[in-house]
């Protein structure tokens, strides 16, 4: 009877130690190493075990896991790829890691915390929006956003292409390392980012022997207001223009006025602000328009500037646009299909100015939304511009700086 009971008690013991071993499993696990063939692999990839017997890999359910009666190994099952099946052997196993041998390999996790992940991740200092340029690439910018609670989204900009990339991201206070899950073993950022230094502005990162600088960027950047309407807006069924009558309420329809009051303004001064696609950030410049307005000649000049350049940093083999037509209402834009959408007062940098708002359309289907100042004819406070299309529109602001 004595031992029987003993044996009763020891398989109470075995059945707690190992229910206990199983249950250390259930959670998120972060495959940090990788050891095959004198080889080391640093994946960074999430594979969670949930309690019902699901397993899944970055975020994916890719088939069920469950051990064996030792619980010294881990079987896998997988419908979604055979390479997910087979079984592990467990050579190490505490709350905080897991090393495990499968395929020949060696594969090395640490336990993540969704709770204390999301407290270090809010207390990092590293939130926002960071660019990066690379010495060697000038021309190319890396955009990284990093959003609360562990999220990212990566926009590499190069000249005529961009790409976007997204997952999760660690803060690792005790490494000084930002880890970035989710993305290609070749992209840049991918696994563990050592933190060489970091400040509210500028951040310095190593990956791979490769050394990142970055800046941040300060959101003061524009509202984005995307404009809905389109051409079919501006006319009835029957073709007609709806319009016809806004132009008679325009505050700019003396071109001599116009002249007159721009004969002390020697430049106009306009941040130029591009969104980025995928982004809520801009690329900001600023551009200059040279003003020459002259009474004894009769004549009135505004550099165009609203193509993205001024004079001052024309793009190679390019030409800067003069409008002549100085007489057209909304001179130096030569927009014809428009309407007018109300009255508002708004402050620039260059000051407060009551305005004429304005939409309007051109004829390849770009949205422009206009504030027109009332008491200097030919001045624009604003220009939003609003291209829709997927794969080569944009967003522009110009905003007034100053009046020179």
């Amino acid at each position: 009877m004595k031992k029987t009971v003993q044996l009763i008690i020891l398989f109470i013991a075995f059945s707690i130690y190992a229910n206990a071993q199983k249950s250390e499993l259930i959670g998120s696990w972060l495959l940090v190493k990788y050891e095959i063939d004198n080889e080391i692999q640093h994946p960074y990839q999430i594979t969670e075990f949930k309690e019902n017997g699901i397993f899944l890999m970055i975020g994916i359910e890719v088939g069920t896991w469950s051990t064996d009666k030792s619980n010294s190994m881990i079987v896998l099952k997988s419908d979604f790829d055979k390479d997910f099946n087979g079984t592990g052997k467990i050579l190490k196993l505490t709350k905080d890691e897991l090393e495990m041998e499968k395929d020949g390999g060696k594969h090395f996790y640490k336990k993540l915390d969704k709770t204390k992940t999301i407290t270090s991740n809010k207390n990092s200092g590293l939130m926002g929006t960071w660019e990066f340029i690379t010495n060697s690439l000038p021309e190319v910018k890396t955009i990284v956003m990093l959003t609360e609670p562990d999220v990212f989204k990566i926009v590499v900009k190069e000249t005529y292409s961009e790409s976007i990339s997204n997952g999760t991201w660690i803060f690792d206070k005790q490494n000084k390392s930002l880890i970035m899950i989710g993305l290609r073993g070749e992209d840049t950022f991918n696994g563990e980012n050592k933190i060489l230094k970091s400040n509210e502005n500028s951040i310095v990162l190593e990956n791979n022997s490769n050394t990142y600088t970055g800046k941040r960027v300060i959101q003061n950047s524009p509202k984005i207001e995307r404009l809905t309407f389109t051409e079919a807006d501006f006319y009835t069924q029957d073709g007609d223009y709806k319009y016809e009558a806004d132009e008679e309420n325009l505050p700019w329809k003396n071109w001599e006025e116009k002249r007159n009051s721009l004969i002390p303004v020697k430049q106009l001064v306009y941040n130029y602000a591009v969104l980025i696609n995928g982004t809520e950030a801009f690329n900001n410049q600023i551009l200059t328009a040279d003003v020459r307005a002259n009474l004894e000649y009769d004549e009135l000049h505004i550099d165009y500037i609203f193509n993205g350049f001024d004079r001052y940093n024309v793009p190679e083999d390019t030409e800067i646009y003069l409008n002549d037509e100085y007489t057209l209402p909304l001179y130096p834009l030569y927009d014809q299909t428009y309407r007018l959408a109300g009255h508002e007062t708004i402050t620039t940098p260059a000051g407060t100015f009551d305005c004429t708002v304005l939409e309007a359309i051109s004829a390849s289907g770009i949205a422009k939304k206009l504030w027109l100042i009332n008491y200097k004819p030919g001045i624009y406070a604003k220009i939003i511009e609003d291209d829709p299309d997927e794969m080569f529109g944009h967003y522009y602001v110009y905003e007034l700086q100053e009046i020179k």
